[in-house]
């Protein structure tokens, strides 16, 4: 460490009680010519400069051979900074999400932007790696990056969706959010959200049409099945917690899950079965000559069924949405054969309510959703009945 120089007192103001400390400093260094251009970064451009320098320092000297020995320092030198520059490129390089080339640096930086890559990829696809040794054990990180080194597209797919991604508005602020959110989840096939006032302020009630044969409070048994299969894929893919398939957890805590992650703060978000609008109607259809009457009365059953494809699909149609009679005569005259198609009966299930074959529509309440499910034994739950005439006799 230097030492300070010792200062002397000097008494110049010509008062014996006034004196001064002076120190006298060094000089400071002298600075350091610099010639060198900081952005020669390969092999050619180092081996130029050391060789200027050298001819440089030597005036007198006019030939310089490949054998001499200040030539075979001077290209290894530049060998080694070429080496050096090229470290140095590669480790800045890994900074960076655009520039980055190794697996594990691109994982780790998206990683920091909220995309977690290793939670995203599906177990399908990490199925599909060679096996490694027996006492070897991978975590899901490293397998990632060992998928990604055997498929390089998929690590590129990935570094151009991760940012896309974080921009996306995934919280649930107005109705339409929270809509959207919940129907996406594979448990259900409709939404539908309003407010509701509870007493002190507004709360958010989902009405919920879970998919298929799901109810909102009985518990998936569909462990190993397709429709479990695509409850872990969409956890994953929104970085939700994965449930445990042994638990057999409800569709309400599967989607209490995705609703504490997407709701906003201070506000409640309710559930409730949405509530149906059993619909019964009577179609009369004129068969064309050469049809038989029992096989188009099956096409037409198949064509108003419940089942997938069918005119009242589950989840087809939406909250509120009005039944006309004339989607019923369209459909019906579209199935070949059909020549004539008449509604005699057109209503909601119930004495209450009035037939509506006059007004050609059903209107439904937009927290409902018409349903026509006719199964034998439950005219709860919607029902039609089918009249063919003309035609051929069985």
């Amino acid at each position: 460490m230097a030492e300070l120089p010792a200062p002397d007192l000097h008494f110049d103001t010509g008062c014996p009680d006034c004196g001064e400390r002076i120190a006298t400093l060094p000089l400071p260094l002298p600075g350091v010519k610099d010639d060198f251009d900081w952005k020669t970064r390969d092999y050619d451009s180092f081996r130029l400069f050391l060789m200027q320098e050298l001819a440089h320092r030597f005036p007198d000297r006019r030939r310089w051979a490949p054998a001499d020995m200040e030539v075979v320092i001077i290209e290894l030198l530049s060998a080694a900074f070429d080496r050096a520059s090229h470290a140095l490129d590669a480790v800045q390089s890994e900074r960076f999400l655009a520039t980055a080339r190794r697996p594990q640096s691109l994982r780790r930086l998206l990683k920091l932007i909220g995309y977690d890559a290793a939670a995203l990829v599906s177990d399908a696809e990490l199925a599909e790696l060679p096996p490694t040794a027996p006492d070897v054990s991978e975590t899901r990180e490293q397998q990632l990056e060992r998928l990604w080194k055997l498929k390089p597209k998929k690590m590129e797919l990935a570094r151009a969706e991760g940012p896309r991604l974080i921009a996306e508005q995934k919280r649930m602020v107005t109705l339409t959010d929270h809509e959207d959110v919940i129907a996406a989840h594979p448990v259900v096939a409709r939404a539908q959200a309003k407010l509701i006032w509870s007493g002190a302020w507004n709360s958010i009630l989902v009405s919920v049409l879970p998919e298929g044969e799901l109810q909102l409070d009985e518990p998936i048994l569909a462990a190993g099945t397709t429709l479990w299969q695509s409850i872990e894929q969409f956890h994953h893919q929104q970085n939700l917690p994965v449930p445990d398939e042994a638990s057999q957890p409800t569709p309400r805590e599967l989607l209490r899950i995705l609703i504490e992650r997407r709701r906003m703060i201070g506000s409640e978000v309710f559930l409730e079965t949405a509530q149906p609008a059993p619909i019964t109607f009577t179609l009369s259809v004129r068969a064309k000559a050469g049809y038989f009457r029992s096989e188009l009365k099956q096409a037409l059953a198949e064509v108003f069924s419940f089942d997938e494809g069918g005119f009242f699909e589950h989840g087809r149609l939406d909250f509120g949405e009005d039944l006309f009679a004339s989607d019923i005569i369209e459909a019906a005259m579209a199935v070949e054969g059909v020549a004539v198609a008449c509604l005699n009966r057109f209503k909601r299930v119930g004495s209450g309510w009035p037939d509506r074959v006059t007004e050609g529509f059903i209107p439904i309440e937009d927290d409902h959703y018409a349903l026509c499910r006719n199964l034998r034994g439950h005219p709860e739950e919607g029902y039609f009945r089918l009249i063919v005439n003309g035609g051929e006799a069985g």
